[in-house]
């Protein structure tokens, strides 16, 4: 049973899903009788090797994902050539539902399960005992002599959920839990989705109805995941908060993390897509349980026609701007996600969208995707791709802060890079668009001087960004001129196949995302960064004939120089003000009118933690760890009258 996934230092994934099939097989006693389950494959070692340590398999079954499918493709052709009678079995989201052509492509597989693997792989296990054929049960792409497809009727959905064991309460991962790493687990409290979004295979209309696992089973996951130290639960439900139980069970998991001395320690999860007071309050539990990885307020796009293009929904933005005020009331992080290069989109409106959200309130968490098409979303379908032109470049998978070099396989993402609105010279621009805003602003570095304009002079963040980028742009020899060179290298690379991350080994060896490695270069060299920044404000402003009082220019780059964690700090420290900025910004977060008063002040910065040069360790926990928690800003800051 492979499924592979990718390791994050000495984090690694349990292999749910290849697990959830054998629970489920071996509650048969045929195949428990007649079957012995061999290793769970879940590391990215040699599939050669993998291969050959086998021990004459009668069955390999490979879960397929976009992360790990050139990986498993690579295994089973090595099992077909060590071992011919081996049947080879694949499932997962990345096989296509459309399997014309599949076993041409791929002979050394045998059969394809398609949807929800338990029965159907349950059923071929017994008709490999019977010696029958596989020919009449739903749900399976079989292989023809002559490498043709026979595909079979799609299954009916399971609708009883009770029927399906839980892997970690029936000893699945018995063989490999006490294994050296810190592990992270994927939970299932239901499966479907009510939403028909194009660019998302969780919600066809095969999958809309959305059915439950008992909350006694759930409740006993989560003991067994204090029990063992999980360390991350990946929460695999569509939209947590859809129900009303989703509420308690958030309770009980922040109760067994405290009978469990902080075990599991974090919870990932995707919220419901129309956020609600539910949602703010299974946020707030995270919270207070030091578990909330960021409550997730997403748009995918801020346009109406994009939306309409890829079938989703949006709260109105009024409504946001509410739950922002209340997140942001409440110190409890959130992030937003854009998605570039969906159908429709333009550069303008993707622009004017970022404006919207960031006036609304979402200054730190707002995060911005590549779009990609997957083989089973309608996005990808022939007749969408060509009414709206869609085009797209193979370039190596974004696995932000996975490690590199350790690994013998290169995976692959299918990025959108132009469509019927957006040549592929617009998305270069939304790429960098995005990247300086992400980097310089939703990481805090311009954040309060981009508030400030926008509050004083009507400049909205759109245009500082795109103004920012012009003027650093034909200033190459500057720190943020290099900084956008290089991203500007990497983007116009991407486009004939290359990456779209990078490797700074000074700040850890794994890939950071390019906004995350213009942000670490940057405050490493915070003196350079604001000399620099003073600069480009006085000639933004200078266009339109403005300008800053000079003493409140030098307080406002002091006051956002100080906000932001220094990587060389030592201990607590202080600023001397002319302007009481904290608490001019303090009302401006929450849309309040704030008065510029010369209040000579000082700013006391306490840091909750120091690194004195570190910067493996910076890099890791405020940037990596810290980003969705909005780590790289102080939260200790006091002011004294002076």
């Amino acid at each position: 049973m492979s499924q592979v996934n990718y390791r994050y230092g000495d984090n690694a994934f349990l292999p749910y899903s290849v697990a959830v099939l054998q629970a489920y097989a071996q509650a048969e006693s045929e195949i428990r009788n007649s079957f012995t389950f061999k290793e769970l494959i879940f590391l990215r070692e040699d599939p050669d090797q993998v291969a050959r340590r086998m021990e004459s398999p009668s069955i390999l079954a490979l879960s397929c994902y976009m992360w790990n499918w050139e990986w498993q493709k690579l295994l089973a052709q090595a099992v077909k050539a060590y071992y011919p009678d081996c049947l080879v079995i694949m499932g997962g989201i990345h096989i296509p539902e459309k399997s014309d052509g599949f076993f041409r492509e791929y002979p050394y597989v045998d059969l394809i399960i398609h949807g929800e693997g338990e029965v159907t792989f349950t059923a071929v296990l017994l008709a490999f005992l019977s010696g029958g054929g596989f020919e009449s049960m739903p749900g399976v792409s079989i292989r023809r002599p002559d490498n043709s497809t026979l595909k079979t009727s799609l299954p009916n959905r399971i609708s009883d959920l009770s029927k399906l064991p839980s892997p970690y309460l029936t000893g699945v991962f018995d063989s490999i839990i006490d294994l050296p790493f810190l592990w992270n687990a994927s939970q299932e409290t239901n499966r479907g989705c009510p939403y028909p979004c194009t660019f998302c295979a969780w919600g066809p209309a095969y999958q809309q109805k959305v059915w439950q696992f008992s909350e006694d089973r759930i409740i006993e996951e989560l003991e067994w995941f204090g029990r063992h130290r999980i360390e991350y639960i990946f929460n695999c439900d569509a939209n947590w908060g859809i129900f009303e139980r989703d509420l308690e069970l958030t309770r009980k998991m922040a109760e067994i993390k405290a009978r469990y001395q902080g075990y599991p320690k974090k919870f990932r999860m995707c919220t419901a897509k129309n956020s609600n007071d539910r949602v703010f309050d299974i946020s707030r539990i995270l919270d207070r349980a030091g578990m909330n990885k960021g409550a997730t307020l997403s748009f995918q796009s801020m346009n109406d026609t994009v939306l309409e293009a890829v079938k989703r929904r949006n709260i109105k933005i009024k409504d946001f701007t509410s739950y922002m005020r209340q997140y942001r009331e409440a110190k409890i992080a959130t992030y937003t996600e854009l998605i570039m290069g969906l159908p429709c989109e333009t550069y303008t409106t993707f622009k004017e969208g970022i404006d919207k959200l960031i006036n609304a309130g979402q200054h730190n968490g707002l995060n911005n995707y590549v779009c990609l098409m997957l083989p089973n979303d309608e996005m990808s379908d022939p007749d969408y791709v060509r009414k709206h032109r869609l085009g797209w470049v193979k370039m190596p998978i974004l696995l932000a802060h996975s490690t590199p070099g350790s690994d013998p396989v290169q995976e692959y993402q299918d990025v959108v890079v132009s469509t019927n609105s957006m040549p592929v010279e617009d998305w270069e621009r939304i790429f960098i668009f995005s990247w300086a805003v992400q980097s310089f602003h939703c990481l805090g570095l311009t954040q309060t001087m981009a508030l400030f304009l926008r509050k004083q002079f009507g400049v909205q963040y759109s245009v500082f960004y795109e103004k920012l980028i012009d003027y650093f742009s034909s200033r190459p020899e500057t720190l943020l001129g290099q900084q956008l060179v290089r991203v500007s290298d990497i983007v116009s690379g991407s486009i004939q196949g290359g990456r779209l991350d990078m490797v700074m080994p000074k700040f850890g060896e794994i890939y950071w995302p390019l906004e995350e490695a213009a942000f670490l270069n940057c405050v490493t060299d915070k003196e350079t960064f604001y000399r620099e920044l003073a600069g480009f404000v006085d000639d933004l402003l200078g266009q339109s004939g403005r300008s800053v009082d000079r003493t409140l220019l030098s307080n406002l780059l002091s006051y956002q120089r100080a906000l932001v964690v220094d990587p060389y700090s030592d201990g607590e420290f202080s600023v001397n003000l002319e302007y009481d900025l904290h608490d001019y910004f303090a009302k401006a977060y929450l849309d309040e009118e704030g008065k510029l008063a010369l209040a000579s002040n000082r700013l006391v910065v306490k840091p909750s933690v120091v690194f004195k040069g570190d910067l493996v360790s910076y890099a890791r926990e405020i940037v990596w760890y810290g980003r969705k928690g909005g780590k790289f800003y102080h939260s200790d800051v006091e002011v004294a009258r002076l």
